[in-house]
């Protein structure tokens, strides 16, 4: 994730240390390179993996997440926020809401104050693992507390793994899988409007992409860009973008330069034209992950 001027990794997974709770900073230069990694000050209050974050109003919100693909793991409800300090370090997180059950492998979009949270999984065990089809949406206070959910209709099929990304008042989810083992992925892209009165309009498809899972999205301008994430019978390295035009409408997906290297399980941001991925595995099968980083001039149309 990016916030201002800095780049943050904030828990995981990783061969070495397995989950854990460390959050790491690093300056961005003008040049859009890295300075040195540092840690944080605080780190998470507990390990975590397949949460999601948020930024809203300069403070990180980490919903949900898993500790472990075990028998005896746990999934988190809770919503943890943090302000780094102008020298881009974090000092402490606190909890600021709770999530209407525990979630991971879900996904997190909002617009102005409004979360949406969409699909997941209430635990995450080798023979226990179900994806829902639940749709939650809570209001961020002017405080930053998070208030409490509401549960709005459902989505067309159980998802998990998919990306949720809003522009203007749609919201347009890419993806994922309707079942956790054995995958069952989805080629399908769905939109839904923000009403008037903070719900959503049912989910409806509006296209098609390459179906996979543990994927990355981003949003330039008005464009969505989906990036590589895990195919049937391969790990992707190819990168798409379609535009959003003034009326709402997803145009269709080009392809543009691939990454180096095929990735899932990866993260990507934006900052000054430039679309950046890191971390990930690169092949099935393996615990391997990348300290790589990758970045993509985007000219906006």
């Amino acid at each position: 994730m990016v916030l201002g001027d800095y780049i943050y990794v904030i828990g995981g997974w990783n061969e070495t240390k397995g989950i854990h709770e460390d959050v790491f900073f690093a300056p961005l230069t003008s040049e859009g390179t890295f300075g040195d990694w540092q840690d944080t000050t605080a780190p998470l209050p507990l390990k975590l993996q397949h949460h999601m974050v948020a930024i809203h109003k300069g403070a990180f919100y980490v919903f949900g997440g898993d500790n472990g693909f075990w028998d005896g793991s746990e999934v988190s409800s809770r919503i943890l926020r943090a302000v780094p300090n102008q020298q881009g370090d974090i000092t402490e997180w606190v909890d600021v809401g709770e999530l209407p059950e525990p979630l991971t492998i879900h996904a997190v979009t909002s617009l102005n104050n409004q979360l949406y949270i969409l699909g997941g999984s209430n635990t995450f065990r080798p023979n226990n693992t179900t994806v829902i089809d639940k749709v939650f949406t809570a209001t961020i206070a002017a405080d930053g507390t998070v208030g409490d959910f509401q549960e709005l209709v459902p989505f067309p099929t159980p998802i998990g793994w998919v990306t949720a990304t809003t522009v203007d008042n749609r919201i347009f989810a890419v993806s994922g899988t309707a079942q956790f083992r054995p995958s069952e992925l989805l080629d399908q892209v769905w939109v839904a409007d923000v009403q008037v009165d903070k719900t959503l309009s049912p989910f409806e498809p509006v296209g098609t992409i390459t179906a996979r899972q543990r994927h990355a999205t981003v949003l330039v301008d008005r464009t969505v860009v989906a990036i590589a994430g895990g195919a049937t019978n391969k790990v992707l390295s190819t990168v798409e973008a379609a535009t959003v035009d003034d009326q709402g409408n997803l145009g269709s997906w080009t392809e543009l330069p691939p990454l180096p290297e095929s990735r899932y399980a990866h993260a990507a941001f934006v900052h000054n034209g430039y679309i950046y991925v890191s971390g990930g595995f690169i092949k099935y099968g393996s615990n391997e992950t990348s300290t790589q980083i990758f970045r993509l001039p985007f000219e906006q149309g």
